[in-house]
């Protein structure tokens, strides 16, 4: 018994050596060297590497764009505002008499990803809007992400649609937002906690990358399975987005005067060596994994509209293919992409008002349009606005603009 007390005695008291002594001076050395570390980074810092915390964490919709947040993105200075819109402009939530509410939401694409600002499709559509009608205030919100897929477009309407009371929900879509779609539910407390933690450190501690990487990598060459060295390299391509690297002045950027061809001339193009139709394409659409997925997203926004809640218009940034580069061949074409273009506006359309740039981008030339199969500059954007603009001007400005005929004050 006696043995069994000292063993005893001798147990409890390497137990709270360990937790009064070892384990107070080991957290302490830790955050000695992320201290140390932090210091490091920051006094390291190249700032043409631009300013950390662009993205921040977000329980429902993974991550979300930091208010407030001034730095460079794809090449481009960019400003988010205190309601996460890109916007160089503040906005009061309450809307004051003839004020016009647009609410764009989208990917990457509808953001302006290597786009200045002033030449995003959102900002050009404002100002048609407002040549078109000045007595009305309009105010077109780009609350773009770039990333989000489907459902998480739809996740970012159901956190703010209410707050921003929009006349109107512009939902853009590309094609690759089918993939990564989930089932949209409200966040679990343990989840907000988290993200709010995460958002934290992801946009005041500069070292935040570097651990990521140095784990991503680890991780990387411990497995060696190829999803684990696509994450490590995401890391690095998100690095390079907010790198200070000043394209705004490219080329690109300008807004110019294009050719606009007639039907007759577009029915005059062949492309004698470009792909043909395949049948198979949309049976293959129907058959990805992802695919259900997305069509409850689309669903969910059907959903909203149908209750009355929102006025939803889906806006499909389609383009057809391009036949070639020299000037004999500088048009675009079927090639089978109208199928797909036709696919989406009779999916998404069944029960929501859905238009596409598909049938405008086949009336210009694809040199004169930058950007126009992927992150759209310059006169692709303007194109995209035009579409927009001439929907809400012919198709909804009765229904639209019955409850703001008002003149217009203030901002």
């Amino acid at each position: 018994m006696a043995g069994r007390s000292l063993a005893t005695h001798i147990g409890g008291g390497r137990t709270r050596r360990l937790l009064t002594i070892a384990l107070p001076a080991a957290l302490i050395a830790a955050l000695v060297g992320v201290c140390a570390v932090e210091v490091w980074v920051r006094a390291t810092w190249d700032t043409r590497k631009g300013r950390p915390g662009f993205f921040i964490s977000d329980p429902a919709r993974g991550q979300r764009l930091a208010a407030g947040y001034d730095g460079w993105f794809a090449g481009v200075p960019v400003h988010i505002n205190s309601l996460e819109l890109r916007d160089s402009r503040e906005y009061l939530l309450e809307k004051g008499p003839g004020v016009f509410r647009v609410l764009v939401l989208g990917d990457s694409v509808t953001f302006g990803h290597g786009s200045v600002y002033e030449h995003t499709y959102p900002f050009l559509l404002e100002q048609q809007l407002r040549r078109w009608r000045p007595d009305i205030n309009w105010q077109v919100w780009n609350a773009a992400v770039p990333g989000y897929n489907t459902s998480q477009e739809l996740a970012h309407l159901l956190e703010v649609g209410d707050r921003f009371k929009p006349d109107l929900v512009v939902v853009g879509f590309f094609s690759n937002d089918l993939s990564d779609n989930h089932a949209v539910r409200a966040a679990r407390r343990s989840e907000i906690l988290a993200a709010r933690l995460t958002s934290f450190i992801r946009r005041h501690l500069y070292s935040f990358e570097f651990y990521k990487r140095a784990y991503l990598t680890l991780r990387w060459r411990l497995s060696g399975q190829k999803e684990d060295r696509l994450r490590a390299e995401h890391v690095d391509t998100e690095r390079e987005l907010l790198t200070a690297n000043d394209l705004s002045a490219a080329p690109a950027q300008r807004l110019t005067a294009f050719d606009r061809l007639t039907d007759d001339q577009v029915r005059q193009f062949d492309c004698t060596y470009g792909m043909k139709a395949n049948p198979n394409t949309i049976p293959a659409i129907e058959r990805d994994p992802g695919f259900p997925a997305w069509l409850d997203a689309v669903h969910g926004f059907q959903s909203l509209a149908r209750s009355g809640r929102f006025r939803i218009v889906f806006f499909l940034n389609d383009a057809p293919a391009i036949c070639g580069t020299d000037p004999e061949s500088d048009f675009f074409y079927d090639g089978g992409t109208m199928a797909e273009d036709r696919f989406y506006l009779r999916v998404i359309g069944d029960q929501l008002p859905a238009i596409s740039t598909y049938d405008a981008l086949m009336h210009v030339r694809p040199s004169q349009m930058p950007g126009v199969t992927g992150h759209s500059l310059g006169n692709t954007n303007v194109v995209k606005a035009e579409v927009l603009f001439d929907f809400l001007r012919t198709q909804l400005q009765s229904t639209l603009l019955s409850r703001n005929e008002t003149p217009r004050r203030g901002n």
